[in-house]
């Protein structure tokens, strides 16, 4: 895991005025680290533009120009006036060493440069982009050029919401000491390019001071163990799957749960008929039952329906609740529970936050502010939280966990049940609920990254299929 933060002016205040670093000393380390990405993906030789605003990360761009000058053909265009102090000192340190400042007007694209690097915005920023800069973004977006951003892409803000008017694009973010939340937002998903972390000339320990959320990366997954010889199928747990109106999300979470190391798993039919069950393609080792007595770990709401059932008899058990019963008024006792884990996708979570009296939300405003309900929710309620997205935010007391490597695949119906049943087989095997909900995570997605085929043939049986070789 890796830490990440929301606020990190902070540790660079605290770097220099309770450690002694200068600003400019900081600033030096940020262009290096620049400096090395350009030198290590581009060809001596060729043209760099560097568009800067007036702050720090204009003074970081600057800076790496000139180191990168006389390797490379180097210029900048100044899009604010009234550079701050230290972008001032880089810009006439630049200029002595040959690095050009060119005329915006005299550029109507960028056709002429390999490499254009976003120094304009910072992780302060917050609202919208005036109409000039997001024109001059707009033009650096749509070149062929290589894009780097310093520390965050210009336009999103340091909690992940994105100008409305537009956002650099970038194939790679230099982040500048500590990790930026804002960086790992959904919105930001297809901005952030590939992200490298630059060290600032000190350990993240010695700047870091607060409380932190968590990036958990494929290398976090644990998977369930059988290394020791002597066992029986009750030492891995007892999975049970609630049926509901549409069976085949419970026969893809039962097969999923089965194949993520579940001792054994049944299916409590729930409709009273038995003509969806006798058509779905189980495994002939998953049972059908008609109670949950004996259930180590229950999942239910994938595929309910308007199916009437007493869930409350349920509380005391682990469970993973999905689906349909975010809409069902019962569901609040759940998130009082510090046995469940619940996996609401955005317009779950807005009806779910609704009926818990957290707020009245839609799914923008939700997609727009991911970071900051999840963690109001997760405060408030007992439940582990795991909000789904391009990239899933698992929450817990407040804290936030998340987990960067979704991908497109993943994008297609059934696969939210599969999940159900990993993180189900990994709660019926004892795990903790946060432990179950990060490692489940983290399987479902390597499923997906490990598959060979095209990604608009994915379905949820290849997420299940993946599961073996994890």
């Amino acid at each position: 895991m890796k830490r990440l933060y929301t606020n990190t002016a902070k540790f660079d205040k605290n770097a220099v005025d309770a450690l002694g670093f200068s600003e400019l000393v900081l600033q030096e380390n940020a262009a290096r680290a620049v400096a090395d990405l350009v030198r290590k993906e581009l060809k001596i030789g060729t043209k760099i533009l560097a568009l800067c605003g007036k702050g720090n990360n204009a003074s970081d761009a600057i800076a790496a120009l000139r180191m990168l000058s006389g390797e490379y053909e180097c210029e900048l265009i100044l899009l604010q006036k009234e550079l701050n102090h230290n972008a001032q000192i880089q810009l006439n340190i630049a200029k002595n060493v040959g690095v050009n400042v060119l005329d915006l007007d005299s550029l109507s694209n960028f056709s002429e440069f390999d490499c254009i690097i976003d120094g304009i915005f910072g992780s302060g920023f917050c609202g919208e982009i005036g109409e000039k800069i997001a024109k001059i973004i707009k033009i650096a977006n749509d070149c062929s050029a290589l894009k780097i951003a310093v520390d965050i892409p210009s336009g999103i803000s340091e909690n992940g919401a994105v100008a409305i008017n537009g956002a650099f694009r970038a194939d790679f973010t230099v982040c500048m000491g500590a990790l930026k939340l804002g960086l790992y937002a959904d919105a930001a998903k297809d901005l952030v390019g590939q992200i490298v972390q630059a060290n600032l000339g000190l350990n993240e320990s010695k700047f870091s001071f607060d409380d932190s959320d968590f990036l958990v990366l494929l290398d976090d997954l644990i998977l369930p163990s059988r290394d020791i010889e002597n066992v029986n199928k009750g030492d891995f747990g007892h999975a049970f799957i609630a049926c509901g109106q549409m069976s085949g999300a419970a026969q893809i979470a039962a097969n999923s749960a089965l194949r993520m190391g579940a001792g054994r798993v049944s299916i409590v039919n729930l409709t009273k008929s038995v003509q969806g069950l006798s058509s779905l393609n189980l495994d002939p080792q998953i049972m059908l039952k008609s109670s949950f007595d004996g259930a180590d770990a229950v999942a239910f709401g994938m595929g309910l329906g308007e199916v009437e059932f007493d869930f409350m008899n349920l509380l005391k058990k682990p469970c993973v609740v999905d689906a349909d019963a975010f809409y069902k008024p019962w569901i609040c006792e759940f998130a009082r529970s510090n046995k469940a884990i619940l996996t609401p996708h955005p317009k779950e979570f807005s009806s779910l936050l609704k009926i818990c009296e957290i707020g009245e939300f839609d799914v923008e405003q939700i997609q727009n502010n991911r970071f900051e309900l999840a963690r109001k929710f997760s405060s408030k309620f007992l439940a582990t939280l795991i909000l789904k997205g391009a990239n899933p935010i698992i929450a817990q007391n407040g804290v936030l966990y998340i987990a960067p490597q979704g991908n497109a695949k993943l994008a297609v119906g059934g696969s939210g049940d599969a999940l159900a049943g990993i993180i189900l087989a990994y709660l019926a095997g004892g795990f903790s609920p946060l432990n179950s909900a990060i490692n489940g995570v983290l399987a479902h997605q390597k499923s997906a990254q490990i598959y060979k085929g095209n990604s608009y043939s994915f379905t949820p049986n290849d997420i299940i299929e993946g599961l073996k070789w994890l």
